[in-house]
This record gives C-alpha cells, sequence and structure tokens, in this order.
C-alpha cells in the first residue's frame, strides 16, 4: 500500500535529513552526529522497500533473505550509522536490501 499523502510529503525533508547525516564529512570538519556505538534491534515481521519509479507510481517489494528466501524474520537489524544490515535466523548477514536507513528507522519500534 503506498504511503498517505501525509506521508509522502514527508520523504523529501526525511531523504534530505537522513542523506546529511550519513554523509562523508569533508576533511577538517565538524561532523554533523556525534561519534556513537552501532545499535542492534530485533524485528519479526516483513520490510516493505518502497520505490517511486514515476509521478503517481509506487513498487514495492518485500525484502527476502537471499540465502533461504525467508521474508518474516525474526531479523537481527544492526546499524553504524551508515549502513544498515539484517541477519536472517538462519545465519545469513546481508546489507544489499535495498531498504534505506529511513525505512529502517519508520519500522522500528522505540527500544
Amino acid at each position: 500500500m503506498p504511503p498517505t499523502e501525509a506521508g509522502e510529503a514527508l520523504f523529501p525533508e526525511l531523504t534530505s535529513l537522513f542523506t546529511a547525516l550519513v554523509a562523508t564529512r569533508a576533511p577538517g570538519t565538524v561532523p554533523l552526529t556525534p561519534p556513537v556505538e552501532p545499535w542492534q534491534a530485533r524485528y519479526t515481521g516483513r520490510f516493505r522497500h518502497c520505490t517511486r519509479p514515476a509521478t503517481g507510481v509506487w513498487a514495492a517489494d518485500t525484502v527476502a533473505c537471499p540465502e533461504c528466501g525467508g521474508k518474516d524474520g525474526p531479523w537481527t537489524v544492526t546499524c553504524d550509522w551508515r549502513r544498515v544490515t539484517l541477519g536472517c535466523p538462519c545465519g545469513t548477514v546481508n546489507h544489499r536490501h535495498g531498504l534505506a536507513f529511513s525505512e529502517m528507522w519508520l519500522v522500528l519500534p522505540e527500544s
């Protein structure tokens, strides 16, 4: 299901925010975010990767483990603030799932 109009209106701001947060900084400049430890969370359920290939057109894929094809988890989500990896119950760890940091952030519950 595509996002609501209100949710869609947030995408440009969220995209620029998360792009700025993960951007590589120039030498000698101050980072936008303080150094933090990587975090990890567990998530049971499906991740949907939404794209908008054209105005008014939405596409969504359900993320699946590249090894076993599992889609429901429970996933071990690890983030180092630059890259998000998904750990499948079968033991496969994958960072080539196509999900953006913002997509993960909006799905995971507060811990």
